[in-house]
């Protein structure tokens, strides 16, 4: 037996996305203006948990803005020279200029309009908003005016960088990273040639998302740009002070960061106790299997298994049947049969991992399958032990 990986799952319910029960009351009267023009919108804005969600097209194109849609990613690219607010759907966390924001609402579809938060764009942008009653007037500013602005020749999204201008320069950012109590900066850099685009390092991991590196896991928080380097030339960023502060331990999204971890590790206690209801109290379940061969062309059998309870596990034995391609069963060891058992000692797996274990299945040469995957003893660190009755 080996085991061939630990991943942590990720799957935790995000609290901050769309509530289910709550009403989107429709505000039809509602109108937005920017510096006096109104915007013609084919879906009305709406309100939903205090927040007022508009049409994203219209409005980031009212805002001077050029709108654009990440189908793949189901993303809101609205960018307009070194200003860049990125906007997943459904996601509690937008980026401007690659620096985390949080939403208090998140952007949603509705009546085949995607619908974002107005405050995120005006306060993005540094512009000015004032509501009486159902209208609400927006004046914009110089780019230039935004805490987010960088100064630098950059178009900066949550997945990636772009060389805005005609000579090769490398950019140095910072990502943020949370473990063993503290938030952790680490700093990067990459070279792009004039026009050139880079991805960031972590380019798939969310906000709020684990990750695993060297053996250690971690938070991820979010980036900033730190400078530009052009030649012998090195160019700060004018928001990294600021989005330095906002990382930081104590600081504005260190703080949130904090408060949605805790929340989703609070739904995710919930969900684990469903799954271990559902799977009949036994505190392992089985998620997938797979046969893979060895370098002497043996079988071997690849069982990833869920930790559901809060315990830590230390130490399990399982059983599978084994079958060839015709279906038949595949009987060896000892007592020759085709029922194989398996056992794991000296193991660390805690409450929510989701682990993969190899067995080498010499003398079952020609198995092609498994069923009546079982568990049948775990035991915990705490000293206690479950077993299949």
């Amino acid at each position: 037996m080996k085991q061939r990986f630990v991943s942590i799952l990720l799957a935790m319910v995000m609290l901050l996305a769309i509530p289910t029960g709550l009403s989107a009351a429709k505000a039809e009267s509602q109108t937005v203006f920017v510096n006096g023009k109104k915007i013609a919108y084919a879906q009305a804005p709406i309100s939903e948990n205090g927040t007022t969600l508009v049409s994203a097209k219209e409005t980031i194109e009212a805002l001077g803005l050029a709108f654009s849609w990440d189908k793949g990613n189901k993303r809101i690219i609205a960018s307009s020279g070194e200003m860049t607010i990125s906007i997943i759907l459904n996601e509690p966390v937008a980026a401007v200029n690659g620096i985390s924001i949080f939403l208090g609402t998140p952007a949603v579809e509705r009546n085949g309009r995607t619908m974002v938060p107005l405050r995120l764009l005006t306060d993005g942008l540094g512009a000015s908003m004032e509501t009486k009653g159902k209208q609400i007037s927006i004046k914009t500013v110089d780019p230039s005016k935004s805490k987010y602005y960088t100064g630098l020749p950059l178009q900066i999204t949550n997945s990636a960088v772009k060389n805005l201008g005609t000579e090769k320069i490398v950019v140095n950012y910072k990502e943020y990273y949370y473990a063993g109590g503290a938030v952790h900066a680490y700093d990067f850099s990459a070279s792009l040639n004039a026009r050139g685009k880079a991805a960031f390092n972590n380019t798939t991991v969310k906000p709020g998302e684990n990750f695993d590196s060297d053996g250690t896991n971690y938070v991820f928080f979010g980036r900033t740009i730190y400078s530009v380097v052009t030649g012998e030339k090195e160019t700060v960023s004018k928001s990294y002070r600021l989005a330095n502060q906002l990382y930081a331990d104590g600081g504005t999204i260190e703080k949130q960061m904090r408060a949605l971890y805790e929340q989703k590790e609070e739904e995710y206690k919930k969900q684990l106790k469903e799954e271990l209801r559902k799977n009949n109290n036994v505190p392992f379940k089985v998620v997938d299997y797979s046969i893979t061969y060895n370098s002497l062309g043996y079988p071997e059998a690849n069982i990833k298994l869920w930790n559901l309870t809060t315990k830590k596990i230390i130490s399990f034995e399982l059983s599978f049947s084994t079958y060839d391609a015709y279906g038949d069963p595949v009987k060896g060891g000892y007592p020759y049969s085709n029922r194989y058992y398996g056992k794991v000692v000296n193991s660390s797996i805690g409450s929510g991992e989701s682990p993969v274990y190899t067995w080498d299945l010499y003398g079952y040469e020609d198995t092609t399958k498994l069923k009546n995957i079982q568990i049948d003893r775990v035991a915990f660190s705490d000293g206690s032990v479950w077993k299949r009755k």
